[in-house]
């Protein structure tokens, strides 16, 4: 196997893909991909991984006939290939297209950087740790407000915590105390 098509199967499996014995076999049909793997936890697709130095047609055949393949067996997993290697012709990478996602990597010796960027479409998303993230809102909204933070914003902000719906009635009786306070004074004596 190629280095290149075993480090786009190293960065699959280590985001969760299970790569898949070779040749990939789908419902006694056997393809003759450079390598493939499926999703198991983040992503359902099916990878198939191939150089574009084997032929253009019969690369175009082999991806026609695992989609063709895989309608019949209603299979609801959508279909990524990965190519590696030069550029194929506007015409080619039209055709592969119709029947898959393609993503091309163009070096078939790429750097892992250069895989993850590609297939990153395939991959979980790295969020921040909420350490990372700065500082405390709540500490920054004081900081705006400075000495204008009131009992009332921090009733606010403190139902904030339990959810809108929350949110909502502290809101909704704030606004009734102050329009109740605003007709006493109003009131005649």
């Amino acid at each position: 196997m190629a280095a290149g098509v075993e480090a786009v199967l190293a960065v699959l499996e280590s985001s969760g893909f299970e790569r898949l014995p070779s040749p990939l076999v789908v419902a006694g049909s056997t393809f003759e991909f450079d390598a493939a793997a499926r999703g198991t936890v983040y992503s359902h697709d099916l990878v198939v991984v191939a150089l574009t130095s084997n032929e253009p047609t019969r690369l175009v055949r082999l991806l026609s006939g695992l989609s063709l393949t895989l309608d019949q067996v209603e299979s609801r997993r959508p279909v990524t290939l990965v190519l590696l290697g030069d550029p194929l012709d506007a015409s080619t990478h039209s055709e592969l297209e119709r029947q898959a996602r393609v993503l091309a990597i163009g070096s078939e010796e790429p750097s892992e950087k250069e895989i993850r960027e590609v297939v990153a479409i395939l991959l979980p998303l790295d969020l921040p740790t909420s350490s990372s993230q700065g500082r405390d809102a709540l500490a920054e909204l004081e900081a705006v407000v400075g000495k204008r933070w009131s009992d009332e914003h921090r009733a606010l902000v403190a139902a904030a915590a339990a959810g809108p719906d929350v949110v909502r009635d502290a809101l909704r009786e704030y606004l009734e105390d102050g329009a109740s306070s605003v007709a006493d004074e109003q009131a005649p004596m």
